[in-house]
């Protein structure tokens, strides 16, 4: 994961959060942001191209960071990794439905927080094959309906560990335009999030 990647920390606690943000700044990394609730992530997540969200559990404001994932599966498909100090069964079972990358418990150290981004990010973008090897007659047997040319090639290059910034600006477009290349993509493979996606690709 590149240092100038921008992070987004949600937190409500902010001692935690300033820690976490500590933690990633001694790390090398340059671009972090902190919310304290729900509505504050979402203003950071519609303002600017976040690449990885670390969220906690329990929030303030009603809303929870289960919602928060659920809204960055629907809307922004990028990877995120829970921060939490809950652990029971039924937590564990809500949250894996949302398909995070990452799990960490509190009380937690800093080279946690570290090895829990770079190993979900690489897991995240880098699950399967660069673009050239991907056999598209083979990926599409995952698909209600066939792929336009134009879904294919975003597909082929977010497969190859690509951002929506990248490969808007590797096909000129703007960045609302490859979200909805990804919706029409999510819709015919009948998944919520590039994770699911990503698994069903990689059973060919």
């Amino acid at each position: 994961m590149e240092k100038t990647s921008i992070i987004l920390i949600v937190e409500d606690e902010p001692i935690i959060a300033e820690d976490i943000k500590g933690h990633l700044l001694d790390a090398g990394f340059l671009n972090i942001e902190v919310a304290h609730d729900f509505n504050e992530a979402m203003i950071n997540l519609s303002s600017q191209e976040i690449d990885f969200v670390l969220i906690d559990v329990v929030l303030d404001g009603g809303k929870d960071g289960i919602e928060l994932a659920k809204k960055i599966n629907a809307e922004y498909h990028i990877p995120f990794v829970y921060i939490t100090s809950n652990a029971d069964s039924k937590t564990i079972e809500e949250i894996g439905q949302t398909y995070p990358v990452g799990y960490v418990l509190k009380p937690f150290q800093g080279r946690e927080i570290l090895a829990s981004i770079q190993i979900g990010y690489s897991l995240y973008y880098k699950f399967i094959a660069p673009e050239k090897d991907l056999n598209f007659e083979k990926l599409e047997r995952n698909f209600s309906t066939d792929l336009t040319e134009k879904e294919k090639e975003v597909l082929a290059k977010m497969l190859a560990g690509k951002s929506n910034k990248t490969i808007a600006d590797e096909l000129f477009v703007s960045i609302n335009t490859i979200k909805t290349h990804l919706k029409n993509i999510f819709i015919k493979a009948d998944v919520k999030s590039r994770s699911e996606l990503i698994v069903i690709c990689n059973r060919n």
